[in-house]
């Protein structure tokens, strides 16, 4: 398995020390998010990472196309893979947190498919069509990774016909990932590509704890935000209990935007599922929690799904003593 993790920024003198710690952790690849109204601007935040570190792959997971015009990416990206020696990656979705905050709609499927391919052409080097007009970065050049938060059939038929990787949450289930897998090869072959090329990495929400239930239970407000987050546009084809749809439009009509993946401010979004009766289904598709013995048993088992990358999210109240027990208690059971 290859693991990656990733944190949001609001103090880059301790971000500095994470980084540090993180790539001696050993960790494959280091990720930050794009909300502008929650935490620090991930371009700026890559390039501190692209400074700091040598090993590791670099990403935002993930953007969205309605806050940059796909030139000022693109124009970022390939400064980013200079500083780093092509190490970025580059995640896009619809937009969620990001756009609540500011008042701004989501994506289209079009939409996030126009873009993308927007931008992994100005990156290579070429001339694209945008709106109308035509595109091309004047000053240089990187071919950049380009992935996709496909949550969806529709999406995941998109990212198979246009990304260099897929981002899951609320996956770690066989049902999603049967149903993923067909969607992005069927989207893969329409076009003639290889399924294979594309990366499949899953969004896990780790919690060290005595016991898996009070690892669980901490990250309430986390399956809140995740929950909302894969299921705000429609359920279908997402491997959804027909019992559990009522429950789910309601967490999306009470879920709080302005406290999304922030524990300090989101006690009503961990009270939403436990009311609703969510906790126990959402977790067993997103958090890997309890003791090192108990983290290795879990992923043994997510292991054998088939899924081999893992991002782990750091909802935890000591992000470097996480990273060091992670990379001395947990990972070295899976080298």
């Amino acid at each position: 398995m290859r693991f990656a993790t990733g944190t949001t920024v609001k103090d880059y003198a301790w971000y500095h020390e994470w980084l540090r710690v993180a790539e001696g952790a050993g960790f494959s690849m280091l990720t930050t998010g794009d909300s502008q109204s929650l935490w620090a601007d991930p371009f700026v935040t890559m390039a501190v990472a692209a400074e700091r570190t040598i090993r590791p792959r670099i990403g935002i997971t993930v953007s969205n196309p309605m806050t940059r015009h796909p030139a000022v990416v693109a124009s970022s990206l390939v400064a980013l893979q200079q500083l780093s020696g092509g190490r970025m990656v580059y995640g896009l979705s619809s937009g969620d947190s990001a756009l609540r905050n500011i008042g701004v709609r989501p994506a289209t499927v079009a939409e996030v498919g126009e873009f993308a391919r927007a931008v992994k052409g100005l990156c290579a080097g070429e001339t694209v069509m945008w709106k109308g007009e035509s595109l091309v970065l004047r000053w240089g050049a990187y071919p950049t990774p380009v992935w996709m938060a496909a949550e969806g059939p529709r999406t995941q038929y998109l990212a198979g016909q246009v990304a260099d990787g897929v981002v899951l949450s609320n996956a770690l289930d066989p049902l999603v990932m049967r149903l993923t897998r067909e969607n992005l090869a069927a989207g893969a072959a329409s076009v003639g590509r290889d399924v294979d090329d594309i990366e499949i990495w899953c969004m896990a929400a780790m919690c060290p704890a005595p016991t898996e239930a009070e690892g669980i239970h901490r990250l309430r407000f986390q399956l809140a935000g995740t929950a909302n987050h894969v299921y705000r546009f429609h359920t279908d084809g997402k491997g959804l209990p027909e019992g559990l749809h009522a429950a789910i439009a309601e967490l999306q009509r009470r879920y709080d935007s302005s406290a999304h993946a922030t524990p300090e401010r989101a006690e009503a979004n961990a009270r939403l599922v436990e009311e609703l009766g969510l906790v126990d289904f959402l977790a067993r598709r997103s958090v890997i929690a309890g003791p090192p013995e108990r983290q290795i048993e879990r992923l043994r088992n997510i292991e054998h799904l088939g899924i081999t990358n893992l991002i782990l999210s750091q909802f935890v109240d000591d992000q470097l003593a996480f990273m060091h027990d992670f990379s001395t208690l947990v990972a070295p059971s899976f080298r």
